[in-house]
């Protein structure tokens, strides 16, 4: 399966309203894996046998029971770990159910702290974690509603989504390594925090990094040390894939705009910079995502 195949899916779940797909899936040892990315989180519950997960470049083994939780836009991909045929059941959710965008400050907080921190491509949840039950509780749960759709299915989905994205939330803040053994977030984790929301507010602006420093009171170089130890990214380069993430959001929004009119609302002054920017975060040039999102009976 290609990127437009997950980008005319993404496009499918967020036209139903109901950006939700639990599914069913088997690996045998025989199957051929390939790396893959998408927009929606995934949650895979392990259901027979052993499967090996590799996201980015790290990689886990998976056994009967677990619960692996995979980060929005990270490259992986599953196989059978040894001879034996593995089964596991997905659920996938567009992150925008969870959050939604007309809720900012929990969205900041709560979502995209964990969806677009690099450090955080997975949470492995296994039978002796702390997380464990009310995890697979909240997951059989969403299973069931999924399934039988009684009334009111898409709000009782949301209020599961929402338990186990706090169940998310708490395993990243675990294992998260700007953790400080006291309950007051560190320096760099305030000035992080204070300069994303200046990029939030001024991304559609010719932002320089002396304009993020500024606005958290640092020098240059100390902005740079401190934005990565906490996001494992640059300022700038969190800024582009900030500007990319709204660009594809347009996309989904406003398809009667061109190329060039987004690439001006989001900060680009330049459609050929903008296309670059775009290729290397997304795989592909605007154009060829746009035409992804054309709705296609082959799903």
């Amino acid at each position: 399966m290609n990127h437009d195949f997950y980008a005319k899916r993404t496009h499918k779940l967020l036209s139903s309203g109901y950006p939700i797909e639990i599914s069913t899936i088997e690996y045998s040892p025989s199957d051929t894996p390939s790396m893959h990315f998408h927009e929606e989180v995934e949650f895979c519950y392990v259901l027979q046998g052993s499967i090996r997960i590799t996201c980015g470049a790290k990689q886990i083994t998976a056994n009967k029971g677990d619960i692996v939780f995979t980060n929005q836009s990270v490259q992986h991909m599953a196989a059978a770990a040894g001879n034996a045929t593995a089964k596991i059941r997905t659920v996938l959710a567009h992150p925008s159910f969870i959050i939604g965008f007309d809720q900012p400050e929990l969205k900041n907080k709560y979502l995209d702290s964990v969806l677009e921190n690099n450090a955080f491509p997975y949470l492995q949840i296994t039978r002796n974690s702390n997380l464990y039950q009310q995890t697979l509780q909240l997951f059989e749960q969403l299973t069931l509603i999924y399934d039988t759709r009684f009334c009111g299915y898409e709000l009782l989905s949301k209020a599961c989504l929402l338990q186990l994205w706090k169940l998310i939330y708490d395993g990243f803040i675990n294992a998260h390594p700007f953790n400080t053994k006291t309950d007051s977030p560190s320096q760099d984790v305030l000035r992080t925090q204070q300069a994303i929301l200046y990029i939030q507010e001024h991304f559609m602006e010719p932002v320089t990094l002396y304009n993020i420093a500024d606005s958290i009171l640092v020098s240059k170089s100390e902005c740079c040390r401190c934005f990565k130890r906490v996001t494992g990214i640059s300022p700038f380069e969190y800024l582009m894939k900030y500007r990319i993430t709204v660009a594809v959001r347009h996309m989904h929004q406003n398809s009667g705009e061109s190329v060039s009119e987004i690439a001006g609302a989001v900060g680009f002054n330049n459609a050929s910079y903008f296309n670059k920017v775009f290729r290397k975060f997304m795989n592909c040039t605007p154009t060829q995502y746009r035409q992804s999102l054309i709705p296609s009976d082959d799903i």
